[in-house]
């Protein structure tokens, strides 16, 4: 192997322990919020105590002194001409090399702060495919950038097994077991509003329970 083809496995080695710590986080978080040690209502408060279990468990994949890993919240990335603000960008260095990993979130309770019912459910559908097709823009707009994930949860049984999906929100399809397998082009309107966009990886919608809530982790493969 030569001396780049090393360097390109050992940075490979860093970004798979960083995966892996992400996803004991994805656990962790579950557990935690399935279980009432975490309270989450909406959207900030979820990425806010997430961040804080990737943050202080991080060290974990560091197993060298030329390894680096960075957590930032709300950072913006650049797609065609417009300045787009990614929920949480891990960045991760070995030796020269970096890269970039970015992360999505989208929580939705049946209950706001307030203790008002919410509604809105078709934009938490939308919503998901909207941040699915972002981390394909990520990707594409900067090499350095991985293969993104997306992450959601909610109190709704419904999303994740709905008693029909009659309604035209469920052209995007967010149900337990649904497959995107070629990707897909919809252009369904929401709210009354045109929506118009593509995905081009695959993708299998996988939710977990625990306890009254429902969990979704989300990693296209190309």
């Amino acid at each position: 192997m030569g001396f780049m083809n090393f360097q390109k496995y050992k940075m490979e080695q860093l970004i798979k322990r960083i995966k892996d710590n992400v996803n004991l986080c994805w656990q962790s978080f579950s557990a935690k919020v399935g279980g009432g040690l975490i309270v989450i209502n909406k959207e900030a408060s979820m990425q806010l105590q997430f961040a804080y279990l990737l943050k202080n468990s991080m060290d974990l994949a560091i197993h060298h002194n030329d390894e680096y890993v960075r957590i930032e919240l709300e950072t913006g990335i650049p797609i065609n001409g417009r300045l787009r603000e990614c929920d949480i960008l891990i960045e991760i260095k070995k030796g020269e090399k970096e890269n970039f990993l970015p992360i999505e979130l989208k929580c939705y309770r049946m209950k706001s702060a307030s203790g008002k019912l919410r509604g809105a459910q078709d934009l938490f559908k939308f919503g998901i495919y909207q941040d699915l097709e972002l981390l394909e823009s990520y990707k594409i707009s900067r090499k350095s950038i991985l293969s993104g994930i997306q992450l959601s949860m909610t109190d709704n049984r419904n999303f994740a097994y709905p008693q029909s999906k009659e309604y035209k929100s469920w052209d995007y399809d967010i149900s337990h077991g649904h497959k995107i397998e070629n990707g897909v082009q919809l252009n369904t309107p929401i709210g009354g509003k045109p929506k118009s966009f593509e995905l081009t990886n695959r993708y299998f919608f996988d939710w977990k329970q625990v306890g009254f809530f429902y969990f979704l982790k989300l990693q296209g493969f190309e």
